[in-house]
């Protein structure tokens, strides 16, 4: 099973979209399951729902999590060693995030599909990929995550981003 989630923030139409369309055209086979958040787009070829109160199920069940930057959705699963696949949503704006998916994918925690042509490739590699699981060790890391999200936080109120 595959789990695709968009966070709480701001929704990723264009991430649902692509990957409905993967399903109904074939070239993704797994059963996929997505929570849409806020989304406009009603998927027609997976399985969806907008929030839940909890993601651990649908992260523990899944093969595969494709996910937006969120920093809480990217700790929560890479310190399990599951695969996981980090989109761009272009409605979010900030440097803290790529910086903690840059680290994250020289480490071999994640993969990074930097647009959504790149998806269906990303999903094969992810297939293939020996993930590292984030280490105790690698604890520091985890704190400057959580005081770059603090400052980030705390500087602006405009946009809230998913944690």
């Amino acid at each position: 099973m595959i789990f695709v989630t968009v966070g709480t923030s701001l929704p990723h139409d264009e991430l649902i979209e692509k990957i409905d369309e993967l399903v109904r055209d074939g070239r993704l086979k797994e059963y996929v399951i997505a929570q849409i958040g806020e989304g406009r787009y009603q998927p027609k070829h997976i399985e969806s729902f907008r929030f839940a109160p909890s993601l651990d199920e649908y992260y523990s069940k899944a093969n595969i999590v494709i996910s937006n930057c969120g920093a809480g959705t990217i700790m929560e699963n890479v310190t399990k060693g599951r695969k996981l696949i980090v989109i761009q949503n272009p409605d979010i704006t900030g440097g803290h995030e790529w910086e903690i998916v840059t680290k994250m994918e020289r480490g071999k925690h994640l993969i990074w599909c930097k647009s959504l042509e790149e998806l269906q490739d990303s999903i094969e590699r992810a297939r293939d990929m020996s993930y590292e699981q984030f280490a105790p060790e690698q604890l520091r890391l985890n704190e400057v995550i959580f005081e770059l999200l603090q400052s980030k936080k705390n500087s602006s109120k405009k946009r809230k981003l998913s944690i």
